[in-house]
């Protein structure tokens, strides 16, 4: 078992730093700005009844492949904790709740006329993990970084070169961000951020000299102990900046985060039912209905709940990478829409507990509201299999083509999660001439292999946001690119255009159209099976974790989203010690919470 600390390897050294090089002149701020804050919206936590202190015991399905904030991997499975915990980049910030702007590192901000620049003010309380002051000149460095392809983040290259046109220290703690034309949504496209300039440098070998070197960050959390292929271990800055900021006040209550590699989603409910895990989402609904009439539910050690909440829905479902040859008939691909059988699924497996995606932007504005799902339809799979030119069936049942190539496809997973869905779609497919073979992968790994565009086709699950980013998943730059998130190796020069339009043009109107449009282009090409969703989450915790009143906010997409809970080790003293003695303590009958008034009618 070995432990990873800080290599005396690495390249990240004081004496490297951007200080050292001539300064830049600094830009000058100009009259007449209008200045903006918000201190009015409510905390997003519960800071008077917040207890710090205390260890949250967690899981994540791999080891981390890289601790580093940007470079190759670090888009991988543990760039969730990352972002949550340690990383903390946002100028500013998005009320979960109100939807407002709040502030985060910028305290003020002020948007040019011409919606082409921004100008932001620094908390001047806001420090990096090691003490030092956050400057203007990290926020310059993390752009000049993020245009660096020494790097090796194509993608990060690409949109921060296509977006911003610069990024310029006004003083100490104020910079301006301008893009490369005017933008409806200033505050979301000219947001940048920084980068520790006193300790970072990218030459040769960077990514591998550092990738397990402990970063420098801006967020209330930094990695402490951590084990090779088995945990990670965040550990608190009790004096982070940020609890200043009546925003954060109430959240990032645990003095410690010890993150487990569980492999398997049946063995975090076993680690969890065993007490070696504080806190699950559960996300299967069969577990859900089925598996929780258990004694640390019934006894009163541990609580369940389903939280209604309101967030854009990511794409989910299974991707296509079209550089497969197989997957580069549309016929084909369509074939494989028309024997996706939701409904069996639904009924057998999730209880008739959710609700068929249909578009790659559900949740949002920009979702194509006349789309309708292909539906589970044999006889225009059979068509289509025909137009593709697999009309024969062999030994084995599987249809083949006049070439002899079988209608076959593997499909690539991070685990075993929807094992069972799987197997009934393989059955299903079965049925109508269809191999498809199913290669599970460890967690990282999977997701390493689909950005590398090195399946053939893949399970997909990524979140959604306020606004939805086409350019990432669909733009034709980024086809080809490894390590970027177009997964599919889509290419369309109208898709591209109508991205651009989303992007850039002022006129809302233009924007849905475009988006309506390119939702309606995506479905017709076939490459993406949306699976399902719901409006709620679901977990468990023992109850020595608490809550605000309303648990977590409206916008939640993932308990991880934002760590309201706290550990009340009295609490907890009581519970163990009833467990011990296998005493009974009032069970917590309530299970469906709706504290933002969102669930459905």
């Amino acid at each position: 078992m070995k432990t990873l600390f800080a290599s005396a390897a690495i390249l990240l050294v004081a004496a490297m730093t951007h200080a050292e090089e001539a300064p830049a002149p600094a830009a000058t701020l100009p009259e007449g700005l209008k200045w903006q804050t918000n201190w009015d919206d409510p905390p997003i936590g519960d800071p008077e009844h917040a207890i710090k202190g205390g260890t949250l015991r967690d899981a994540i399905s791999s080891y981390p492949k890289t601790f580093r904030v940007i470079g190759p991997n670090s888009n991988e499975m543990w760039a969730n904790w990352r972002r949550n915990y340690t990383e903390f980049s946002g100028l500013v910030g998005r009320h979960p709740n109100t939807d407002n702007y709040i502030p985060a590192l910028a305290v003020e901000w002020a948007i040019t006329d011409d919606n082409k620049s921004v100008y932001y003010r620094l908390d001047p309380t806001a420090t990096w993990s090691d003490g030092k002051p956050i400057t203007a000149d990290d926020f310059v460095f993390g752009y000049q970084t993020a245009l660096n392809p020494g790097i090796l983040d194509p993608f990060v290259n690409q949109y921060t070169g296509d977006v911003l046109e610069s990024v310029e220290k006004i003083d100490t703690h104020t910079i301006k961000v301008t893009g490369r034309q005017p933008s409806w949504r200033v505050l979301e496209d000219l947001g940048i951020f920084p980068l520790p300039a006193h300790v970072m440098k990218i030459e040769p070998g960077w990514e591998v000299a550092t990738n397990y070197h402990v970063p420098v960050t801006a967020g209330p959390y930094t990695i402490g102990e951590s084990k090779e292929g088995e945990s990670v271990t965040l550990v608190r800055n009790p004096n982070w900046w940020g609890y200043k900021n009546k925003y954060y006040a109430g959240l990032y209550n645990a003095d410690k985060i010890v993150v487990r590699v569980v492999p398997e989603d049946d063995r975090v409910y076993d680690f969890f039912k065993r007490g070696e895990l504080d806190f699950i989402q559960v996300n299967r609904a069969r577990r859900w209905a089925t598996e929780m009439d258990i004694d640390i539910f019934k006894r009163g050690y541990a609580a369940r709940k389903m939280l209604f909440t309101d967030t854009p829905d990511g794409m989910s479902g299974i991707g296509m990478n079209l550089n497969t040859p197989i997957l580069k008939n549309k016929d084909f691909r369509k074939a494989l829409q028309y024997m996706f059988n939701f409904e069996e699924l639904n009924t057998q497996l999730m209880f008739n507990a959710y609700f068929r995606k249909v578009s790659a932007f559900d949740g949002t504005e920009f979702a194509n509201p006349d789309l309708k799902p292909y539906g589970f339809d044999p006889r225009k799979a059979r068509e289509h299999l025909q137009k593709a030119g697999f009309t024969q069936r062999g030994a084995d049942g599987i249809l083949v083509n006049k070439a002899g190539q079988r209608a076959s496809v593997t499909l690539m997973t991070g685990g075993k999660s929807l094992e069972a869905h799987l197997n009934i779609v393989q059955n299903t497919y079965k049925k109508a001439g269809i191999e498809l073979k199913i290669q599970s992968l460890e967690g990282a790994t999977y997701f390493e292999k689909i950005r590398e565009k090195a399946s053939e086709a893949f399970m997909l699950s990524m979140t959604g946001g306020f606004y939805p980013e086409p350019f990432q998943y669909f733009n034709s730059t980024q086809a080809k690119e490894p390590q970027t998130n177009n997964f599919f190796a889509f290419s369309n020069p109208r898709a591209d255009e109508l991205i651009d339009i989303y992007r850039f043009d002022m006129d809302k109107q233009k924007r849905l159209d475009a988006m309506h449009e390119l939702d309606a282009m995506i479905q017709d090409e076939a490459f993406y099976i949306p699976f399902w969703n719901a409006p709620f989450i679901r977990f468990a915790y023992y109850r020595w974790i608490e809550f605000p009143a309303d648990y977590f906010p409206k916008r939640t997409e993932s308990y991880l989203d934002y760590p309201t809970y706290w550990i009340n080790e009295q609490k907890k003293a009581d519970i163990e010690a009833a467990m011990k003695e296998n005493r009974v303590l009032a069970a917590d009958p309530v299970i469906e919470v709706d504290p933002h008034g969102v669930k459905p009618k």
